[in-house]
């Protein structure tokens, strides 16, 4: 997920690199960040950063709406900042909200806690395995996790190059990276890679190289499946780390979600969630 910086890139839709079709495409979002589908209850969650998504300005809001695309509640959560990504963790929606995180009671939508960790920047994903969820800070290569109530630096490490996706698998950690050598319009020197870390060791490997500008990272069968938030490409990328473009959305396609044989896709500057069935 990235900032205003890059408005100008096209936001022209290229044709497709595979036929996969639209099962919908749902309009009036105000700059849809990630979708996390609520299996148990039927549904999908959207968060909507609203104004900048690097200021604190009390418009952010999560949104709910139905497998089918239909809007259930527009304003479901209200009073955020910039929301960002969001994982369920038991009964609990873990969202990112620049420097602090959100725990919301995932059956009524009440706030139940916000909580700020000592230098968080920019808090951007969240994933979450057993009874822990792992969050990217973007801006200062670290991860943390909430646990027990507590929000805790888990890892920080250059070799992460400001981390974005997560997911958990089993005992990994699977992070997407953005890229090393950032600059000021957030293109990089080189793309980011998707890295697998021990959750026990903290061991860090690389699953694939400079694959893109990382942003969402789901699991769908022997397969992850990333997107690249600048150029709106999505990848597969099998175990052995082949990668294979499979689909071109547009700029600003942002943290990915999968479930239902569907790819949920947030485009952020067009206030959209489209939906491809996959495979």
């Amino acid at each position: 997920m990235k900032l205003y910086l890059l408005a100008a890139l096209p936001l022209m839709v290229p044709a497709a690199v595979q036929a996969l079709d639209h099962t919908f495409v749902t309009s009036g979002f105000e700059m849809p960040e990630s979708v996390v589908v609520d299996t148990a209850r039927d549904r999908l969650i959207i968060s909507n950063i609203v104004g900048h998504p690097a200021e604190a300005d009390g418009e952010g809001y999560l949104s709910l709406m139905g497998p089918d695309g239909t809007v259930i509640d527009q304003h479901w959560v209200t009073g955020l900042n910039a929301p960002k990504g969001m994982a369920i963790l038991g009964d609990e929606l873990i969202v990112t909200d620049l420097t602090d995180i959100h725990v919301i009671d995932i059956a009524t939508g009440d706030h139940v806690a916000r909580l700020t960790g000592e230098g968080t920047v920019f808090l951007n994903d969240v994933a979450a395995g057993d009874d822990v969820a792992y969050i990217s800070d973007m801006m200062t290569h670290t991860l943390w996790t909430y646990a027990d109530g507590a929000l805790t630096q888990w890892m920080q490490d250059e070799t992460l190059a400001h981390p974005n996706g997560l997911w958990v698998e089993g005992d990994d950690l699977i992070v997407g990276s953005w890229g090393a050598g950032m600059k000021a319009d957030f293109t990089t020197e080189t793309p980011g890679d998707l890295l697998s870390i021990d959750r026990e060791t903290q061991e860090i490997s690389v699953i694939a190289e400079a694959v893109a500008n990382l942003d969402g990272v789901v699991r769908v069968g022997e397969e992850f499946i990333v997107n690249d938030w600048l150029t709106g490409e999505i990848f597969t990328v099998s175990p052995d780390g082949d990668t294979k473009r499979i689909y071109q959305s547009v700029p600003s396609l942002a943290d990915i979600s999968y479930g239902n044989g569907v790819i949920y896709m947030p485009l952020m500057f067009d206030g959209q969630v489209t939906a491809i069935s996959y495979p």
